[in-house]
């Protein structure tokens, strides 16, 4: 049951940020890396950028408990450790919590602001047409002060030249 309601949980985060945005199409290509991956279940790159591909990280918390009666939060499991691992990588990730019920995600940022576990998620930030926009800025805007080089690699190949 568990395997099947984080593979449901996958699917429906996949269907969710890849809803068409526009005429043209969904502005983000997900791409799940496997079970074998410690914190990270999908690499996820930005659609329409122009030269350069800006890209965010995303490990998906799947539940059918529903939501917290105070604060309306998603009942959801994230280790401390997961946050941690989550935070070290240097480029922009995404906690995305999945009522599996209800077939809504909610998303939230693994940049360092928070690094402890937690046992529910906000449901502040649903995955929505307004949200994948604004999300899809943030990342753009990460990766656009940060000016990606290129790597003056000690292994080139001399046919490349």
């Amino acid at each position: 049951m568990r395997d099947a309601l984080g593979e449901r949980g996958e699917a429906l985060f996949k269907l969710l940020i890849t809803e068409f945005h526009s005429d043209a199409g969904p502005i983000f290509k997900p791409q799940f890396l496997g079970d074998k991956w410690q914190y990270i279940d999908f690499i996820v790159e930005l659609v329409g950028t122009g030269s350069y591909i800006p890209y965010f990280f995303v490990q998906v918390k799947t539940t059918r408990k529903g939501y917290t009666k105070k604060l309306n939060r998603l009942k959801i499991q994230v280790k401390e450790q997961s946050v941690i691992g989550l935070a070290s990588y240097p480029a922009p990730t995404y906690i995305v919590g999945i009522d599996e019920i209800n077939e809504t995600g909610y998303i939230v940022s693994a940049n360092g602001e928070n690094l402890k576990s937690l046992s529910s998620l906000s449901t502040n930030f649903l995955i929505n047409k307004q949200n994948r926009q604004i999300l899809w800025n943030e990342v753009n805007n990460f990766w656009t002060q940060c000016k990606p080089k290129n790597l003056a690699s000690q292994f080139p190949d001399q046919e490349w030249r």
